[in-house]
């Protein structure tokens, strides 16, 4: 990410103790000494709170600010950052802190609140150049992020739309397979049926009715029928094989 760079408030203290604490801590920031610098700068603060608000009062608020910006703790920064916008008592102070507070808002990717900022700062000061280049900057940066996100939920939402099509279809698979077997399951059913039917209309082996040895079959009383008349053929023919001539009756008297 670009370096956002800070406007610091280093001329603008006077006597006093407040002052005083605020000049060390001024030292101790430019020495990058930023933890230590921020001790001083709250107990500045405290000595100066119950003059109201100033330049004194908001320039301590914005370095306090800074040198947490610098630790990283931007969070408080933007905080001390807007408390300097509120107390400045002039549009020079209010300018300083409101951009600051939007470098602050950016490093966080907080950029539509930094975008906020920028334009405050240049409806202010319509000639500062760094607002401009970081409104642009952070203005792309958030087109961007805004398109990544769309594209982000059109794929999620083709993800979904793609995941409830294949969940359809395991459904109507699923139910073609249960519809195959019921029907499977009836085919089988019918068929037991028609074999237990056939089984039912015969009946068992040894129940069936015997046949009376002493009864000839049709088959059998023809083959007989035909051993007959072959015997009487046969019985014909010898007779007429005989001499059959009337024989002179000898008498014996």
């Amino acid at each position: 990410m670009k370096t956002f760079a800070l406007i610091l408030a280093f001329a603008l203290l006077g006597p006093g103790d407040g002052d005083k604490k605020g000049r060390r801590a001024n030292a101790m920031y430019r020495a990058e000494q930023f933890a230590e610098a921020s001790i001083l700068y709250r107990d500045a603060l405290l000595d100066v709170q119950t003059g109201g608000p100033g330049s004194t009062h908001s320039g301590l608020l914005n370095n306090l600010g800074a040198s947490l910006f610098k630790q990283g703790d931007y969070e408080q920064a933007i905080s001390a950052f807007t408390g300097a916008a509120r107390m400045a008592s002039n549009t020079g102070d209010g300018v300083r802190a409101t951009y600051n507070a939007g470098n602050a808002a950016a490093m966080q990717d907080k950029l539509e609140a930094a975008l906020d900022m920028y334009t405050r700062t240049l409806l202010a000061d319509p000639s500062n150049e760094d607002a401009k280049f970081n409104y642009e900057f952070v203005k792309r940066k958030l087109k961007e992020q805004q398109e990544q996100e769309q594209q982000q939920q059109q794929g999620d939402s083709q993800d979904e739309n793609q995941e409830q099509q294949d969940q359809n279809q395991d459904q109507k698979d699923q139910k073609q397979s249960q519809d195959q077997d019921q029907k499977d399951q009836k085919q089988n059913q019918q068929e037991q049926d028609r074999q237990n039917q056939n089984s039912e209309d015969q009946p068992p082996s040894d129940e069936r009715p015997q046949r009376n040895p002493e009864e000839l079959t049709r088959e059998e009383a023809e083959r007989l029928l035909q051993a007959l008349e072959n015997e009487e053929i046969q019985l014909l023919r010898q007779i007429q094989k005989m001499d059959v001539r009337a024989r002179r009756v000898e008498k014996d008297w």
